[in-house]
């Protein structure tokens, strides 16, 4: 198999030496980032949790080797105006659900109309437009406007983030957005789509969206002990074939209240009501995560543990009014365990997490052990297989060991090994749930 990966990578870590070794023209910064990750997979994969059966879905034991590339320059006119263009290039060598084995496995589609679908592969985009942007700084005092194809993100990633871990990136926006910045604290207010990831196709900026939407963030601080971050996020139908045929208006608002990161004290609070509608029937959800502890900043290592709940509501396809709260444009494997299992929609999970940080900063050790409830378990299915027991919520225990190594400003070393135990599960394709493991090494490197 490592014969398979050797003729990328080789290509791949040519294209590093022949960039590094470029004249940075005055004006012009050529960035790279190269990123490599072997995953290991038993007894799940991203949409198949232990069904081994003739007619399973892809492998359950796969070995993957991620590849992501994203070159390109970035172009800084002035101290105030600045223009980028990047390429992505994503693939999953090895991988037993790529598109050529099943085209059709991440595709959207418009019920007895196939011909009408857009596409979200999480691994495949090959050549796709990364980043496409202008900035322009201080064109009033304190402010910034920024349009093009970009990255949105804030505070703890639960509403917008980066979505930086998966392969092709789940959510990169075609936006204008306008900042204003003052100190430490800031507005931003947004609109524009979010982008879909489709191995076969290009996607032109402001085009073949998702989503339409956007939102407005802040970042306040009240005190010395205390930030506040309120919030307002929107979601609607896109412009992609199918997807523009719903009716779509969902809606979020909410306040994060945090500590400040000098503080040893941990405590975390954020709260989101969801509204608005969806296909003729109402929405009225809420989801809401806690956090406290505290960092032992007088010991070796820094040790920080923390104890977390987490809560989103749910309810039923058939019920009339829509309660299973969507979590915008937020992340899904950082909060609720790495492996792609729980995510933050009708959803129970108190957590423990222990955070290590040696002395330089450059090595961080993260444990944790997620407990996953389902608050209404009825019609749910995870992963295609995976149905609670009547009477029951329990979907299962996992714990994950992350190790994190900055070696300097261009190389980073990360490893990740997650282990799930079934809970009260009916029995997959006539046998019992069994334990799952999900194991990576990832190496990246960065110029700019």
């Amino acid at each position: 198999m490592l014969r398979k990966f050797l003729p990328a990578l080789s290509a791949s870590l040519l294209l590093i030496h022949c960039i590094a070794a470029q004249e940075i023209k005055p004006g012009f910064n050529f960035d790279l980032n190269a990123r490599y990750r072997f995953e290991l997979w038993n007894g799940l994969n991203a949409k198949n949790y232990g069904d081994d059966g003739p007619d399973a879905t892809g492998s359950l034991h796969d070995k993957i080797l991620m590849q992501r590339i994203i070159l390109g320059s970035t172009y800084n006119h002035s101290q105030k105006l600045s223009v980028a263009f990047h390429i992505q290039d994503s693939r999953a060598f090895g991988w037993s659900l790529r598109e050529n084995e099943y085209p059709d496995l991440y595709k959207i589609i418009q019920p007895g109309n196939e011909s009408q679908c857009y596409t979200m592969n999480p691994q495949e985009e090959y050549f796709e437009i990364y980043d496409l942007f202008v900035e322009y700084k201080q064109f009033l005092k304190n402010f910034t406007v920024k349009i093009g194809r970009q990255k949105i993100f804030y505070g703890d990633y639960r509403i917008f983030e980066p979505a930086l871990w998966g392969n092709t990136g789940r959510w990169t926006w075609d936006a204008i957005k306008i900042s204003y910045k003052k100190d430490e604290d800031y507005v931003d207010i947004f609109g524009g789509g979010t982008k879909t990831h489709d191995p076969q196709r290009i996607s032109i900026p402001f085009t073949n969206t998702e989503f339409w939407g956007g939102g407005i963030y802040a970042h306040v601080g009240l005190t010395d002990w205390l930030d506040t971050e309120p919030f307002y996020a929107l979601k609607t139908e896109g412009s992609a074939a199918y997807i523009n045929t719903q009716s779509i208006n969902r809606n979020w608002i909410g306040l994060r209240l945090v500590n400040p990161e000098q503080q040893n004290l941990i405590y975390d609070l954020l709260y989101a009501h969801e509204f608005g509608n969806e296909n003729g029937k109402r929405i009225n959800a809420f989801g809401y995560a806690l956090k406290t502890g505290y960092r032992f900043s007088f010991l070796p290592a820094d040790p920080a543990i923390s104890l977390h709940y987490t809560y989103a509501s749910g309810g039923k396809e058939s019920d009339e009014v829509i309660h299973t709260f969507d979590p915008a444009f937020g992340a899904r494997a950082r909060f609720y365990g790495w492996m792609p299992i729980a995510s933050w929609s009708n959803l129970s999970n108190p957590e423990i997490m222990l955070v290590l940080s040696p002395p330089g900063n450059k090595l961080q050790v993260e444990m944790k052990y997620n407990r996953f409830y389902i608050p209404v378990p009825n019609e749910c299915l995870i992963l295609n297989t995976m149905k609670i027991k009547d009477d029951s919520h329990h979907l299962g225990d996992e714990a994950d060991v992350l190790l994190r190594y900055q070696h300097n400003n261009h190389w980073q070393f990360t490893s990740i090994l997650g282990y799930f135990t079934p809970g009260d599960l009916e029995q997959i394709n006539l046998k019992l749930p069994k334990d799952a493991l999900w194991f990576s090494i990832q190496v990246m490197f960065t110029l700019n």
